[in-house]
């Protein structure tokens, strides 16, 4: 029996996270150099100096490609060995981001600090979203803004991401479960009551034939997607 949504695979896996041939991370890899485009054109220049927190680290890689582009970077995420390794490749970079092992919902940090968040496929793993956009809201300062990107919740995205990509082991296993997958009007519902408000929102999907060759997951910009990627500022003024 495949137990859906096993977050231990991040713990069990976890000495792979910078491996540059186990096939466990991959996939999440390849899917993070496309939202780290996405990233860099939504902020640019702004990262230089920045603070920013990055909610579900996992190994590391996004918020180190942040860290050297100039941000000052604080990361978070509830897998003792991801950050172990996390850290470990922040020293062998000679990087200055902190890691740290906590819960999304609780982060250790002050309220109103950052300049920008990243939550980067995270949101279709939690069983309560809503609690760790409060807490993304709380960490921002006034007009700050955070990225997330996840899955809709629809018939064909549980298909394809699912049953299709864990069936062929283009990804582990186990590692979704399509009923936690979040449609648009809940992040900008939950949003809302985060005082965060959506001002950008984009949809995204596999090359499929790439994807299928290569067995890594590859995306490409889409006008209607199986996951979607979307930024939302913290009303207020500074």
């Amino acid at each position: 029996m495949v137990v859906r949504n096993d977050l231990n695979l991040y713990e069990v896996n976890a000495s792979a996270w910078w491996s540059t041939t186990a096939r466990e991370f991959r996939s999440l890899r390849s899917v993070g150099q496309y939202h780290l485009g996405l990233i860099e054109q939504f902020w640019g220049a702004r990262l230089s100096d920045a603070r920013v927190v990055d909610l579900g680290c996992g190994g590391g890689w996004l918020a180190l490609e942040l860290n050297a582009r100039g941000a000052h970077v604080s990361a978070v995420d509830r897998s003792p060995a991801s950050i172990a390794a996390a850290r470990q490749q922040a020293l062998n970079s000679c990087a200055r981001a902190r890691f740290f092992d906590s819960d999304l919902s609780f982060t250790p940090f002050p309220s109103t600090h950052f300049d920008f968040g990243v939550m980067t496929d995270v949101l279709e793993h939690l069983v309560d979203p809503a609690s760790a956009l409060r807490e993304a809201g709380r960490l921002l300062k006034p007009g700050g803004q955070l990225f997330v990107n996840t899955f809709d919740r629809n018939l064909l995205s549980a298909l394809v991401v699912v049953h299709l990509a864990e069936g062929l082991g283009i990804v582990p296993r186990g590692t979704h479960d399509p009923r936690l997958f979040v449609r648009p009007s809940e992040l900008a519902e939950y949003g809302r009551a985060a005082n965060l408000e959506v001002v950008s929102l984009g949809w995204e999907c596999p090359r499929l034939w790439q994807t299928l060759r290569t067995r890594v997951v590859q995306l490409r910009t889409s006008r209607r997607g199986l996951g979607y990627h979307a930024v939302l500022e913290k009303r207020g003024t500074v």
